[in-house]
């Protein structure tokens, strides 16, 4: 005897829902699997941690260097200076090893001797004849100095 073909229909909205995909159940895991497991977060938990740790160890790395800076590099004067009765007051950076210092309102050379109290101011640095000597009356700190800068 023959047999019948089976009839083939399409998917109804039952049938698509039965078809999905449910969720698997989780398998129990052995005690060696377990302690694997735990031994794989609590390697995560350290790495995150130690990621942590390096950027506060940086931040105070480029804190000391900013003060290091800060401490090693001359900082502007606000001086006052006359001659002949002529008071004038400007601000004075020390320089580099390497640089000159500066008046930061003149284009003179300057040879200082702060220690003297005295402040050569020359036209021609190679000349020693073209330089006018200036007595410091005042001397001020940076904070003086930068609102000069500013108000200027």
């Amino acid at each position: 005897m023959a047999q019948r073909p089976k009839k083939q229909t399409l998917l109804n909205q039952v049938d698509a829902r039965s078809k999905k995909k449910r969720p698997s159940q989780k398998k129990r895991l052995s005690p060696q699997q377990q302690r694997a497991l735990q031994q794989q977060q609590q390697a995560q938990l350290a790495a995150a941690q130690q990621e942590e740790v390096r950027p506060n160890k940086s931040r105070w790395i480029v804190a000391a260097i900013i003060l290091l800076l800060i401490i090693i590099f001359p900082k502007p004067k606000l001086i006052t200076y006359e001659k002949l009765g002529l008071v004038a007051q400007s601000v004075y950076w020390p320089g580099l090893p390497g640089v000159q210092p500066i008046l930061f309102d003149s284009n003179l050379h300057i040879r200082p001797a702060l220690e003297r109290n005295t402040l050569y101011l020359c036209q021609d640095e190679s000349d020693p004849d073209s330089c006018q000597k200036y007595q410091i009356i005042e001397q001020q700190g940076f904070i003086s100095a930068l609102v000069k800068l500013v108000l200027d």
